[in-house]
């Protein structure tokens, strides 16, 4: 019965993967899905630093995570349990990162060289790519290759097309200034676009989620229903267009689907047990629906399995 369960939820993977070409992970998950509330501890603080943002699992279920204490990218291939490779030519304090369909590896770099860099498939070295004033705390590239950064001190979300050399990015969301109206964002942090080019952003200050249809600066607020978000750090979509986001303040992660919105994963409050997580930033799914997360304040990456037979 697990093994079904696993067995569909890749190849539906698979197909998506070929359909899209996006690098990421967005498993078709049923109502009742339901993952284990006891995390295995992926990676501790020796392997990703004190504190870490940002982290990344690609379709070949590759983990990639931002190491800010160390300025580093830590890189396990291909569902490898020990670090098979680190990239830190010239980094300084990265907070996010994004990989796209060809293992081309995106890096904020912005705390004091105030650019994202770009690591080719197998390169020891990095070139520029964006040029901007401050820190990108979220990173995304889109279907039509446009790069997406949210600039959490400046209170907007930027983007530039990766087709062109030349450094003009155009606002996406928010005016560069902290507010709370349909038009302005405090603090946003991860963010994600779907295939319909819709912009969904992590407005920390705020603690709400914002959508900004294509093209459109007039955002919308996703409401919650009961559950009450605080301070969210990330959102990401699956198969199906429901969220899941890091409620950071809350120290949980919230998933959406037919029956509403629930807390999913570290459900009893703050801790370093392995059912709790304390002030968690970032998260991925893998291809079989496991959940990566950043537990920031534990310094540690944590994992939490998808139970399969919950459906």
């Amino acid at each position: 019965m697990i093994l079904f369960g696993y067995l569909n939820v890749w190849l539906f993977l698979s197909i998506v993967r070929q359909i899209t070409g996006v690098s990421y992970n967005q498993p078709k998950l049923c109502a009742n899905a339901t993952w284990s509330q006891t995390a295995i501890t992926f990676a501790n603080s020796t392997m990703v630093g004190t504190n870490p943002y940002g982290m990344f699992v690609n379709t070949n279920n590759s983990v990639y995570v931002a190491d800010r204490a160390n300025s580093r990218v830590q890189i396990w291939l291909n569902n490898s349990i020990i670090v098979t490779s680190t990239i830190s030519d010239g980094l300084n304090t990265p907070n996010s990162l994004f990989i796209t369909h060809n293992s081309d590896i995106y890096v904020d770099n912005g705390y004091a060289n105030y650019r994202v860099d770009k690591w080719g498939f197998n390169s020891t070295s990095s070139v520029p790519t964006m040029y901007m004033c401050g820190q990108c705390n979220g990173l995304f590239i889109d279907i039509n290759n446009m790069l997406y950064c949210s600039m959490y001190n400046y209170h907007e979300v930027v983007s530039k097309s990766l087709d062109t050399r030349l450094n003009i990015w155009n606002i996406v969301g928010g005016t560069g200034t902290a507010g709370s109206t349909s038009v302005t964002l405090n603090n946003p942090w991860g963010i994600f676009v779907d295939s319909n080019l819709n912009l969904y952003v992590a407005d920390y200050g705020n603690s709400r989620i914002q959508k900004f249809a294509s093209g459109q600066l007039n955002g919308t607020t996703i409401v919650t229903g009961a559950i009450a978000l605080l301070w969210p750090t990330s959102v990401i979509l699956d198969a199906d267009g429901y969220l899941f986001i890091i409620d950071n303040g809350n120290n949980r992660i919230v998933g959406s689907g037919s029956y509403g919105y629930r807390c999913i994963a570290a459900c009893s409050g703050y801790g370093s047990s392995p059912s709790q997580l304390y002030y968690p930033v970032g998260f991925s799914f893998d291809s079989y629906g496991n959940i990566f997360v950043v537990d920031q304040w534990n310094s540690r990456i944590q994992k939490f399995l998808l139970l399969p037979n919950s459906c």
